[in-house]
Formats: structure tokens, sequence, C-alpha cells
């Protein structure tokens, strides 16, 4: 009998840094474009950060703080990444509500949508298609995070900045301890999904 191949701990931690990364990336790339509200550093900083505690760290230490105290029916490590997900996109639900109303940065409203239709596609394929998490977030991000940094900053150090992320986030890929081919269909979704939407919203908003 085979066993069961763990993740690396750093597996876990892989969507969270990329799709933070995209997050903090987007208004500086708003920015540059002159595209709604993030026109300055400080604004620009105030979305990245805010959107990253919100959607990404709040819904992260509130599930593992209810996990420690019993409060969730199941523990965290059986029910996976559901309720975190299910959480964060609540949280983007609304979050892009308020940027649509504020003018905010168009840039951070595409890439929210993103992750909001990667989330939804771990949870409505059945469990034996349903796609690796982590896979999937760094699939999304060989597309998203180079066009950013591309779009953020300005010159050659945003062509090295792009073709730094997109080999780190390919590289992590190689890192991920899981089936192969369930890997790369599941990096493939992500950046058909994410990465795609990410482009189509991009460019309709510019």
């Amino acid at each position: 009998m085979t066993a069961t191949p763990v993740p690396p701990r750093g597996a876990a931690l892989a969507p969270g840094i990329m799709w933070a990364a995209a997050l903090l990336l987007a208004p500086f790339a708003s920015q540059a474009a002159g595209s709604g509200s993030g026109t300055t550093t400080a604004e620009a900083w105030f979305w990245g950060a805010g959107t990253v505690l919100l959607v990404i760290v709040f819904p992260w230490v509130l599930v593992r703080t209810l996990d420690r105290r019993g409060d969730l029916r199941r523990s965290i490590s059986r029910a996976g990444t559901g309720p975190v997900i299910l959480g964060a996109g609540a949280l983007c639900f609304m979050l892009l509500r308020l940027i649509l109303w504020l003018d905010g940065p168009r840039e951070l409203a595409a890439v929210v949508f993103a992750m909001m239709a990667s989330y939804t596609l771990t949870l409505v394929l059945p469990r034996p298609r349903r796609p690796d998490w982590p896979a999937l977030s760094l699939g999304a991000g060989v597309v998203i995070l180079p066009v950013l940094a591309w779009a953020a900053i300005p010159g050659p150090g945003g062509v090295g900045a792009a073709a730094a992320l997109g080999a780190l986030c390919a590289a992590a890929l190689l890192l991920l301890n899981t089936a192969r081919r369930r890997q790369l269909a599941s990096a493939a979704a992500g950046a058909v999904v994410g990465g795609g939407l990410f482009l189509l919203l991009r460019a309709a908003s510019g």
C-alpha cells in the first residue's frame, strides 16, 4: 500500500503569498495607469494592505481561532480550506462593492474577481476532479503577477520584476508534492480561469 504524499508545510502558504502579492501590486498598477482612486502612493498602500488584511489575513485568523476554541464542528485539519475559502469569498464580494462604490483601483477589482472565480472552481467541482488549491493559485500567479509587476514598475525594473515573479511561481509549482497530472491540470485551470478572467477584466476596464 502506497502512502499518500504529505504536502510540504510551505504548500499551504503558497496561495496566501501569491494572492497577497497580487493584491498589493494591483493598486500600484492602477496608479501607474491612472485608473480608479489609487492616484497616490498612500492610497495605493491603503487599498493593497487593507485588502490583504480583509480577505486573506482576517479569514485565516478567524478560522484558526474558532478551531482552537473548538467552535468548529470539524477540525480545520480535516475540513481543509473550505471554511477559509467561503469566508474570504464573502469578504471579496463585499470588497468589490466597496471598490465600485468608492471608484477604487480597477486592477484591484480584477484581482479580487479572479480570486473569487478561482475559489468557486474549488467548490463547484466534484472531489475527484477538484483542483489542487496551491497549484491552482500558482497557475493564476504565473499570469497575474508578471502583468501587474510590468504595469506597476516603470522601465527595465518592471520587466525584470515580471520575469522574476513568473519564474518564482513556476518554480514553486515544481516544489509542490502533488501528483504531476493533477498539479499540471490545476495550474492550467488557474491560468485559464483566474489569469484569463483577470486579463479580460483588466482589458475591459482600460
